[in-house]
């Protein structure tokens, strides 16, 4: 709360200035405590803008954010380059943007008193009750606030400027990706609303854009630098000459630990050869309802986690997806087959290493009839080196009558991922001119 107060994020206004239908959309302040990892207690006040989506559409208030590829792309190009990294986090990055609608915001019971103690010349005066009896205090925003609809949109606008005028370019195929070419090799910079990474072959010049960036946000920000570091929930780590290391340790004890049986046994893979095969008849044994529920968290939770640092369990969770609707016990044991891989493979971490960047290959290969649908299953993987930048699982969306076919459809499924690649990797400068695509069926090819 003080944070706010001294950011000038509101300034009071008078209940009786207010008209009844502004003190009835008055949107309503929360508070939420989080412990990080270190043991420290983060408190962070927002307000309550869910009444917003019936006068705002969801398309006006979307804002962008880096994409996962792009974050693996640039990750194993750090790497081949030698460059040097920094993590940089912007605490109170909403309060920095300035808002452009009028919003009116209601502070009651104990944040109404905290703000009194903060400054009691400037509220004590404004505070009235409600029929509850209950302190009430009502603020303008001068500043967006988290939790506001457009908030993230009208930050990702301003940092977006800050940088371009800095002498940043926006890649068009991600545009959280920015890069700027200086005498010392290509700046870039990939951000997730107030997360981002910098990196250049040049430790002066993330220096430079660090301290230009300080000026804006001030000596609280948060600054990571050296070959390891966490990012968007992963840890990276570059301390190994040419190799870019990913790992989600941490994460996968939480999700074995979170699950409501115990996992002692492990497994050599995380999936059997019956994977695919589902109970038509209504021998099928449903979940109750609270083992659904946690069948559908724990498949979110492996989902999540497939599509970053184990992409070794991409098929298996691909198959898992699609049974989080009326899950049954095969399902139960098929997802706790996952667990009990992954208990066998904790310390696992996804290791890319680049030789060429001018070359990229990506094998794609195709199941044919393997759902209970008759439809196939396609799986892609990209390299430029050894181990995996950028791969994918999917169940096909349409019915084949032969292998032939199913592999066709497989190159189909992928060839937007392969050309949104390869057009991000030239934007980026790297140079990337050819992609070859493996495929192991004569007839297909």
């Amino acid at each position: 709360m003080r944070q706010l107060h001294d950011m000038k994020t509101f300034f009071p206004r008078d209940p009786k200035t207010l008209t009844r239908e502004e003190r009835k959309k008055a949107l309503s302040s929360l508070i939420f405590l989080k412990e990080k990892e270190s043991g420290e207690v983060k408190g962070r006040t927002c307000v309550n803008g869910a009444p917003q989506r019936q006068y705002i559409r969801k398309e006006d208030a979307a804002s962008p954010t880096v994409a996962t590829d792009s974050v693996f792309l640039t990750g194993a190009i750090d790497a081949f380059q030698r460059r040097d990294v920094a993590y940089i986090y912007l605490p109170g990055a909403f309060l920095h943007t300035l808002t452009d609608e009028k919003v009116i915001m209601v502070v009651r019971g104990e944040l109404c008193k905290l703000m009194c103690l903060i400054e009691p010349k400037l509220y004590r005066k404004y505070v009235c009750k409600d029929k509850k009896g209950q302190p009430v205090l009502y603020v303008e925003l001068y500043k967006s606030l988290y939790g506001l609809m457009r908030s993230a949109l009208l930050f990702y606008r301003k940092l977006r400027k800050e940088l371009e005028d800095y002498g940043m370019q926006m890649n068009p195929y991600d545009m959280c990706v920015a890069k700027k070419d200086t005498k010392h090799g290509q700046l870039t910079v990939l951000w997730h609303v107030d997360d981002l990474k910098i990196s250049c072959k040049s430790r002066v010049e993330v220096t430079k854009l660090i301290c230009y960036l300080r000026n804006i946000y001030g000596d609280k920000m948060t600054i990571k630098r050296g070959g390891k570091g966490k990012y968007l929930g992963m840890n990276f780590d570059f301390s190994e000459p040419g190799v870019f290391q990913v790992d989600l340790c941490q994460y996968v004890r939480e999700i074995i630990e979170g699950f409501p049986e115990e996992i002692t046994k492990t497994s050599p893979t995380p999936h059997s050869d019956s994977l695919f095969t589902i109970k038509e008849d209504d021998s099928a044994e449903l979940l109750s309802e609270d083992d659904a529920m946690q069948f559908h968290r724990t498949t979110a939770q492996l989902l999540f986690l497939s599509t970053r640092a184990r992409k070794d369990i991409q098929t298996a969770v691909s198959f898992l997806t699609t049974r989080v609707k009326k899950p049954n016990k095969d399902d139960w044991r098929k997802i706790r087959k996952v667990l009990e891989y992954l208990n066998g493979t904790i310390d696992l971490k996804l290791r890319v290493e680049v030789k060429d960047l001018r070359v990229m290959r990506w094998f794609v290969d195709a199941a044919h009839m393997v759902h209970w649908d008759c439809k196939g299953q396609t799986g892609a993987a990209m390299t430029m080196g050894r181990g995996a930048v950028l791969s994918y699982s999917w169940k096909q969306k349409v019915n084949t009558k032969s292998s032939t076919e199913t592999e066709l459809v497989g190159v189909d499924d992928a060839i937007s991922n392969i050309l949104w690649s390869l057009y991000f990797l030239q934007e980026q400068g790297c140079g990337t001119k050819h992609v070859i695509i493996y495929q192991d069926n004569k007839s297909a090819i």
